[in-house]
């Protein structure tokens, strides 16, 4: 095989004298292989797993097979795992590509060892981006547990940005809900994004709760690769992770009784729409029995002869709704 990557890969020595040095190419391998701590990022496709594969086992001595085929495998729940003398974890991030939604959040697997860490990501990750500026400009980690703070700290971010613009939007759901003047088009609109929102809401949920749990994992693995200071950081972002999962279960509180007021809404605008037809059939309804009555063209029908009879027909039926009315506003039915 060769020793020049497929294109995509890139990465940078952590430490030592080439610390913040961008390494591609040959480089790359050849660092992996080094006594200095290098980290490789690797785009992928789950599809087509081989190519990576085969490059991490020619240049990330000591990984076996097993994790390699767990770092580009489709299960990517996150977790964390001891990989012999390494450590796998599998993370999500948000998905702020174009056109994507936020909870299709995109997973990032790594290994990292004492002197290597492989980041494997499907897609692009701005967590990753930042991370990669920040070691670049020579702020970035020099020990494996640093660089694992460093990511989940970047990854939260963006979930902490993406938690507050949901919170926005929940607000301004709950003001449109809670107005006085709710038209039923406001209702088939306020329905329609509170789903939206509550589908967010659990989707992310669903990967940063376990998420939450991984870190956990992570800082309590191997004490001898994840020093105490960075193990005491990283459950400091565990920690914001599990107020993360708390903010979303409030919010999807919230948007089960913003829904739950919303069908009620629509629940009495619909009684009583049905309570006005149920009046009006009151109404009309001795009317129609005598309008149909004398309209069956059979002789006896009194006033048939009589000039005045249609005009006292309609003074009778005149009488009769407006005793109906007088009956039914006393029964405060109207």
């Amino acid at each position: 095989m060769t020793d020049t990557p497929p294109a995509g890969y890139s990465g940078f020595a952590l430490n030592g004298p080439r610390r913040a040095t961008a390494l591609e190419g040959a480089a790359l391998g050849q660092a992996l292989e080094g006594a200095e701590l290098a980290w490789a990022h690797l785009p992928f496709d789950p599809d087509a797993p081989a190519p990576q594969q085969d490059w991490m086992a020619a240049h990330v001595p000591g990984l076996d097979a097993t994790t390699r085929t767990a770092l580009t495998g489709e299960t990517t729940r996150p977790r964390a795992l001891a990989a012999g003398a390494g450590l796998m974890v599998v993370l999500r991030g948000v998905n702020l590509n174009a056109g994507a939604e936020p909870e299709d959040m995109v997973s990032c697997r790594i290994y990292l060892d004492a002197r290597r860490i492989v980041t494997l990501a499907r897609r692009p990750l701005r967590s990753i981006a930042a991370l990669s500026e920040r070691i670049a400009a020579g702020k970035g980690p020099e020990t494996p547990g640093g660089f694992l703070h460093d990511l989940a700290e970047e990854l939260i971010l963006r979930i902490e940005d993406t938690l507050e613009r949901l919170e926005d939007d929940t607000d301004a759901l709950e003001d449109l809900v809670e107005a006085a003047d709710l038209t039923a088009a406001d209702a088939t609109r306020a329905r329609g994004e509170a789903a939206r929102l509550r589908r967010a809401v659990l989707g992310m949920r669903r990967h940063i709760a376990p998420q939450r749990d991984a870190l956990a994992a992570a800082a309590a693995a191997l004490p001898d690769l994840i020093v105490k200071h960075d193990r005491r950081r990283l459950l400091e972002v565990q920690e914001r992770h599990q107020r993360a999962v708390e903010e979303l279960d409030a919010m999807a509180g919230r948007l089960t009784l913003v829904r739950d007021e919303i069908k009620a809404e629509q629940d009495e605008r619909t009684n009583r729409n049905l309570y006005v037809l149920s009046v009006l059939s009151a109404l009309f309804l001795p009317l129609g029995f005598l309008t149909g009555l004398l309209g069956i063209n059979l002789g006896g029908i009194p006033g048939a002869e009589s000039p005045w009879g249609f005009a006292a027909f309609c003074a009778i039926l005149t009488v009769i709704f407006v005793l109906q009315v007088i009956v039914l506003m006393r029964m405060r039915r109207l």
